[in-house]
């Protein structure tokens, strides 16, 4: 079946996810990527921008708007819980598939059983953004595969959130995304939860999507802060839920060190970063709320 196809029921094959928070400038660029078939569905997590770039995507797309921003992880699940298709694809507002890699993505799906499947993700520059852990989970950059050394598709043990597919059901079988972390981290916890009920996380080098990572969001010395502050925080959480905490002291002695060598070198980016981190630290691993920038990829 391709995915122009139909059910009897007339259910799409694939249901498109994209959340939405003031991505508007972006976001028509992913959904005029997606093939013909699909459902498209946009979760806006009450962009401050408003949704009216809804009029003028190049394809017909089903709004969902939140009352308010209530995290990237929400979001997601309540456009899987909406969703009419079999498997639902979760994609960046900055990112965009390129032709026949959600088919391609199905196909694996169908070949390999019960999984989540993902793209090859490629950043502005053509190279692969590739992960093969997660926070609890680090593998050293010396250690990951090389390209050279990757023949056809492969097993991971980590999910990049911004581009991944899975059948529906399987994912709300899996609690979907852990609703009590905001943003950052939701695709770690999510994957070490698939690992612990051995479903394979599965890469397919020949789908691939190019990811403008960051573009859907404003950039800025503040909102480096604040995306460092919900990282740390949703770290924390992550932590804490599966048991691997670090000592308070050791994090806050490098955090501090860090932010008095970044300002001894007048970089203030780093200073922004270590920082921000510093303040997710002493704010403690509850669950952020309210929106951390003006966007989430």
């Amino acid at each position: 079946m391709t995915l122009t196809d139909t059910e009897a029921n007339d259910a799409p094959p694939v249901s498109v996810i994209l959340v939405s928070y003031n991505s508007g400038a972006v976001i028509g660029r992913a959904i005029a990527s997606v093939p013909e078939g699909c459902e498209v569905i946009v979760v806006d997590n009450a962009s401050r921008q408003g949704t009216r770039f809804m009029a003028d995507l190049a394809r017909p797309a089903r709004l969902i708007a939140l009352p308010r921003n209530l995290g990237f992880g929400t979001a997601c699940n309540t456009g899987a819980r909406a969703a009419r298709g079999e498997y639902v694809f979760f994609l960046n507002p900055d990112a965009a598939l390129s032709q026949g890699a959600l088919e391609r993505l199905v196909a694996a799906e169908r070949a390999y059983g019960p999984a989540i499947i993902m793209p090859s993700i490629l950043g502005d520059t053509g190279r692969p953004m590739r992960k093969e852990g997660s926070i609890l989970e680090p593998v050293a950059r010396g250690a990951r595969l090389k390209a050279e050394e990757i023949a056809g598709d492969y097993c991971t043990r980590f999910v990049h959130g911004a581009a991944f597919l899975m059948k529906r059901q399987e994912f709300l079988d899996l609690g979907g995304f852990d609703e009590q972390i905001f943003l950052y981290h939701e695709d770690d916890d999510l994957a070490l939860r698939a690992l612990a009920r051995d479903l394979p996380i599965v890469v397919v080098p020949g789908a691939q999507v190019s990811h403008s990572g960051g573009k859907s969001s404003t950039s800025s010395w503040g909102a480096t802060f604040a995306i460092n502050r919900y990282k740390k925080r949703s770290e924390l959480y992550v932590r804490r839920k599966y048991g691997r905490s670090t000592p308070f002291a050791r994090d806050l002695l490098r955090l501090a060190g860090g932010c008095l060598l970044a300002l001894a070198t007048l970089d203030m980016h780093r200073f922004m970063i270590r920082a921000g981190k510093l303040a997710g630290l002493l704010d403690g691993p509850g669950a952020p709320t309210g929106p951390a920038h003006d966007g989430q990829g």
